[in-house]
């Protein structure tokens, strides 16, 4: 195979891209000079003995290597599917002999038929979803994909050896079917013509970039030839700065996920999301947010975004959370879990019924429905905190309690701080204090020692679920990987298990009351 630059290669299971080839000062022979998927396969920058040969997007993500036998250079789209999907007839007609795969060879019975069985599931007409990832895809097969495979709707390439955007339009253009792709992990150079990609994602409503280095410029430009498209992943591109007040045709789109890239310019970021008109659910997972400002002008909110995640970033104020309702107006579901906000001892004790009481419109957080009576009890027990704290008026107690009007026009306003509105003395007299104990493995060992792991206060009208899930945080459990099985302590010393299927119902329903003793056990 000729080698040009930019031919992506896969060597001892590691990918890269050839960004020189030619000779080495001081050696003999040619090499080939590979920029890394991973920066840790490499071994220099492109350079050595002081001499730029080539350059790469990341130092020590570089190096040479001899054009030997061992390098693969990737196979047809085709011969990939036959690879995996086609299992080659045995020309058995009745009967053959077949090891149970887990019996490690123990077991050997008589099948009849399997060929019928392989031909059937050779039909690749028929398929609808395909993963193709990591099968060294370098190219596709013109005028044979859509005589082979017509009706894929899913299409999954990532990981591959595609050198370019046209190399994939090549594939697309023969799916007329096409509605899901992935291009997860893949070095893509920029289409040099658009005219090349005319109508090769005509019907694609959702597409993965995540790993793929792309910038949001770029997505964007590439995006632009997909007018129904309606959800992009553009997640580990060390995206730090998206784009301002660029105009974007395809303004279908409802949801995007730049999960774990290193985005921390709050203003900035909702700026460029304000293009996509129809906008709904955004992801921010694991980026390095430390603080949400207010938005300067009622123009610049995003009102119809109704989802948002913002788990593991660094979170760390009350008035992060008072300035979300702000560019959300109609915030239904927020995750914020991992967040100093609501892990911090101090600053996290109370996070649900105060991220509640803030955000009027939430109907979810971290995952846990939010009922009318919870709303109604976190809003009091909000306002029962903020009686209780010295202002020299009102108006600085609304400075620093953005819906402190609000909560007053819907539940009446509280007299003073040292004589607090009846409701909320009835409110914080029904906190009720839990005490958290772990149990041994062994499901046998009933008994408990004296001194607690953890106590929490909580409301007695907190569900089962979000009750396991305060109890994690108290605990510092990380709720995505934890699960806790719990039970109650009776007065007479036995055990009755919380079971999941109590989960919706109250704790005051569920016989939970104030010093009641938890005995919990962690499970994964």
């Amino acid at each position: 195979m000729d080698v040009l630059l930019g031919t992506r290669i896969n060597h001892g299971n590691h990918l890269g891209t050839v960004r020189y080839i030619g000779p080495v000062d001081n050696t003999s022979g040619t090499w080939l000079g590979i920029e890394w998927d991973d920066p840790a396969r490499g071994k220099h920058d492109g350079s050595k003995d002081g001499k730029q040969y080539f350059t790469c997007r990341f130092k020590m993500a570089g190096s040479f290597i001899r054009p030997t036998a061992h390098i693969i250079y990737g196979i047809s789209f085709i011969e990939a599917l036959f690879a995996k999907y086609i299992e080659a007839l045995h020309g058995s007609e009745t009967q053959e002999k077949v090891i149970l795969g887990s019996s490690q060879g123990a077991i050997e019975v008589e099948a009849v038929s399997l060929d019928k069985i392989r031909a059937k599931f050779s039909r690749l007409d028929r398929l609808r979803e395909v993963s193709l990832e990591n099968a060294n895809v370098a190219r596709g097969d013109p005028g044979t994909i859509r005589t082979t495979c017509p009706s894929i709707q899913g299409l999954d390439l990532s990981f591959n050896l595609l050198p370019s955007w046209e190399t994939v339009a090549g594939i697309t253009q023969e799916l007329p079917s096409l509605r899901r792709l992935a291009l997860n992990g893949n070095r893509l150079q920029l289409p040099v013509n658009n005219n090349s990609m005319e109508g090769a994602f005509s019907g694609v409503t959702e597409i993965q970039l995540n790993a793929t280095l792309l910038t949001w410029t770029e997505m964007q430009a590439v995006t632009s030839m997909m007018p129904t498209l309606q959800v992009i992943e553009m997640g580990y591109n060390h995206l730090t700065r998206l784009s301002d007040g660029v105009s974007v045709s395809n303004s279908a789109v409802q949801t995007i996920n730049l999960d774990s890239n290193c985005c921390s310019d709050w203003a900035h970021v909702c700026a460029s999301f304000k293009e996509y008109h129809s906008l709904q659910r955004i992801v921010l997972t694991s980026n390095r947010f430390d603080g949400i400002p207010f938005p300067n002008r009622s123009a610049d909110q995003l009102p119809g975004v109704r989802h948002i995640s913002l788990s593991d970033n660094q979170l760390r104020a009350w008035s992060d959370v008072d300035a979300l309702s702000c560019w959300f107006p109609a915030l239904e579901t927020l995750a914020i879990s991992g967040n100093p906000l609501v892990n911090d001892t101090e600053l996290g004790n109370q996070s649900r019924p105060f991220i509640i009481a803030r955000i009027p419109s939430l109907l979810t957080l971290d995952g846990a429905a939010i009922s009318s009576k919870e709303r109604e009890d976190s809003e009091l027990f909000y306002m029962s905190t903020i009686v209780q704290q010295e202002f020299a008026s009102d108006d600085s107690r609304q400075k620093a309690h953005y819906r402190w009007h609000d909560l007053c026009a819907k539940h009446g306003k509280p007299d003073n701080a040292t004589a607090p509105h009846k409701s909320q003395d009835k409110l914080s007299t029904r906190l009720i204090e839990l005490h958290k104990h772990s149990q041994a493995t062994d499901q046998t060992q009933l008994a408990i020692g004296n001194t607690p792991t953890a106590t929490i206060r909580v409301l007695p009208t907190m569900t089962l679920r979000n009750l396991r899930l305060k109890a994690c945080k108290a605990l510092k459990f990380d709720t995505r990987r934890t699960a806790l099985k719990c039970w109650l302590r009776m007065h007479d010393a036995t055990l009755t298990e919380l079971d999941s299927q109590y989960d919706t119902r109250n704790l005051d329903w569920l016989g939970i009351e104030n010093g009641s003793q938890i005995v919990y056990q962690e499970t994964h």
